[in-house]
């Protein structure tokens, strides 16, 4: 007899706690229906002539309008499909040939990674951008094509940068502002005509769509030169037939987004309980960010003396799903490059983890954690007693 597989986000019928959600969250039960609905039509060629294409270009322009009206996008912008925030990411690093790169110390491994020769933004203590360096680096490169890039929401501390500031000191000096709001869509409110930004990125997987689909909006007036060469898909700049199933999804959880912002404050009432118990608990305990604005579900914990991989474990073989930051970069052997920018220790970065909580999780899920990780640092510490030289 075959045992039905443990779903990590079936948390009526288990006791499994997923508390993973900025590395992807659950795909939401609307999206699962859009997705069914989208795969009975079968034929899916946005860039066939017949009916069935013309079913399937409808499918992409009823998702571009959902963007446009959810996510408050200026009529001067333009919209394209991407697989992911990552692609779209580099496609503003690398396909906006000529421009000087400003980025923050903190960016996404996408953006980090993809900027040629950048000029890095430092942060504080709590994780926050360095206004009056950012600056004083976009005065010394004046008269220069520039795109300043920093992240809205980070994916491991959850600090809020003050975006619309950000987009106006850039522009005073004449820059290009990108913002990759990839965390942030479906956590907190966000509107790109408020915000004042010329681009912007977001990944469905991250509230309630599935992987495969991602968006890069921009200003109308800027060139961008594509970096997948094909047909003359997304107005030229993404060559491929459309991920037209995953964009379907991507549509219908945006219309999940205003329940899901409604469950925000709850959300950071159980982050806030998570917290204060393990600051009870263990005094020695570190909470990155503490004190500064974040994302209501997000908390980054250092337990002194006990490395990330065995917290991982003991909460693994307890049916909890945490991090040890960035998904992305979890085969890495470094520590967190966050939190090293942000002046922490690296025995620090090596023994923190990350919990994201999401609108699943419940006071009894709490509850576990605080208990999983009470454990783990109760034995890890009468361990260090006994053993000190270990």
């Amino acid at each position: 007899m075959i045992d039905k597989p443990l779903s990590p986000f079936s948390l009526e019928d288990s006791d499994y706690v997923y508390a993973d959600y900025n590395a992807t969250s659950p795909v939401s039960d609307s999206v699962k229906k859009s997705i069914l609905e989208v795969l009975s039509k079968q034929v899916l060629n946005p860039s066939s002539l017949h009916r069935k294409g013309q079913e399937a270009r409808k499918i992409l322009q009823d998702a571009r309008d959902s963007i446009y009206g959810i996510i408050g996008v200026p009529g001067d912008k333009e919209i394209v499909f991407t697989s992911g925030a990552t692609e779209a990411n580099n496609l503003v690093m690398r396909g906006m040939k000529g421009f000087q790169h400003v980025i923050s110390a903190i960016e996404h491994p996408s953006i980090l990674n993809s900027a040629c020769n950048p000029h890095i933004i430092p942060v504080n203590q709590e994780g926050v951008v360095d206004l009056l360096e950012l600056k004083k680096i976009l005065s010394e490169l004046k008269g220069n094509e520039v795109v300043v890039s920093v992240m809205m929401a980070n994916n491991e501390i959850g600090v809020i940068q003050p975006i619309k500031e950000i987009a106006e000191i850039a522009h005073k000096f004449g820059a290009v502002f990108h913002t990759d709001a990839a965390q942030s869509v479906g956590k907190i409110k966000v509107n790109m005509k408020d915000l004042g930004v010329d681009l912007l990125t977001l990944s469905a997987h991250k509230f309630g769509g599935i992987v495969g689909s991602g968006v890069l909006i921009f200003n109308k007036n800027l060139v961008i030169e594509p970096m997948i060469i094909g047909g003359g898909q997304e107005k030229g700049l993404r060559g491929g037939t459309e991920n037209v199933v995953a964009i379907a999804g991507l549509s219908a959880a945006l219309q999940d987004i205003p329940d899901l912002l409604s469950k925000a404050d709850e959300i950071k009432g159980l982050r806030d309980q998570l917290e204060c118990e393990l600051l009870n608990l263990a005094s020695d305990v570190k909470i990155f960010s503490k004190d500064s604005k974040r994302l209501p579900n997000t908390s980054l914990i250092c337990m002194p003396g006990v490395k990330n991989d065995v917290q991982l474990m003991h909460f693994d073989l307890n049916n909890i799903a945490v991090s040890n930051g960035s998904a992305c970069s979890s085969g890495k052997v470094e520590p967190s490059h966050v939190l090293l920018a942000m002046g922490a220790t690296r025995e620090q970065a090596e023994c923190s983890i990350r919990i994201s909580i999401g609108p699943e999780i419940k006071p009894r899920d709490i509850k576990k954690i605080v208990n999983c990780w009470c454990n783990i640092y109760k034995k890890n510490t009468l361990d260090m007693w006994r053993h000190p030289s270990a």
